[in-house]
């Protein structure tokens, strides 16, 4: 009796296994869009109420569907930074602060209706280049550092073969290596993606 609940177990779940694989919905593309950063923070020196920098990204994703959730990996470039403002004797300074990464986030997607979308994920960066622009600062005192870890939030809408979405992303590392500095990255993305 044990052996045939065993063999009939096995099957319900190769039945079940089988079931989900068909059922999945593979599609892949291109996404480009729109940035908007800021790096929030309180030491060292405060922040502008206004220190948002324009930027962009640029890669690719995939996502395999189970009817109402999905998984979407990604791979994509990414512009992120800040630009910090103050008024010193009269003198008002800018510093910018251009960071680009190469991000890897994993979203976890749930389908509200056929074409919409909520989601979230953690996300891995990569630092491949800091720029910084502050002619009145040693440019060797800032280390940036080289890993960044953040997570996602945000709401996609597949229209025919387009996928627009709009996320948030917050950083939970410190994006400078510096115990007086407690700066992470706020990124705003507006994209849209071709789904093959």
């Amino acid at each position: 009796m044990k052996k045939l609940s065993k063999i009939t177990t096995a099957l319900f779940s190769a039945f079940l296994f089988t079931n989900a694989v068909s059922a999945q919905d593979f599609t892949f593309g291109p996404k480009v869009g729109y940035n908007n950063a800021k790096l929030a923070g309180s030491s060292w020196q405060e922040f502008h109420d206004n220190n948002s920098i324009n930027g962009f990204h640029i890669g690719a994703f995939a996502e395999v569907r189970f009817d109402k959730f999905a998984i979407q990996p990604e791979v994509y470039y990414s512009s992120a930074g800040g630009k910090w403002k103050t008024t010193f004797e009269n003198n008002t300074l800018e510093h910018d602060f251009n960071l680009s990464y190469v991000n890897v986030p994993v979203m976890l997607k749930y389908y509200l209706t056929n074409g919409i979308a909520i989601e979230a994920g953690p996300q891995a960066g990569f630092l491949t280049d800091s720029k910084v622009k502050w002619s009145d600062l040693d440019p060797k005192s800032p280390n940036f550092n080289d890993f960044d870890f953040s997570v996602n939030v945000g709401l996609s809408v597949n229209i025919i073969d387009f996928m627009i979405s709009a996320r948030y992303n917050a950083g939970l590392t410190n994006v400078i290596d510096n115990p007086d500095v407690d700066w992470k990255n706020r990124v705003m993305q507006l994209s849209v993606g071709y789904r093959f």
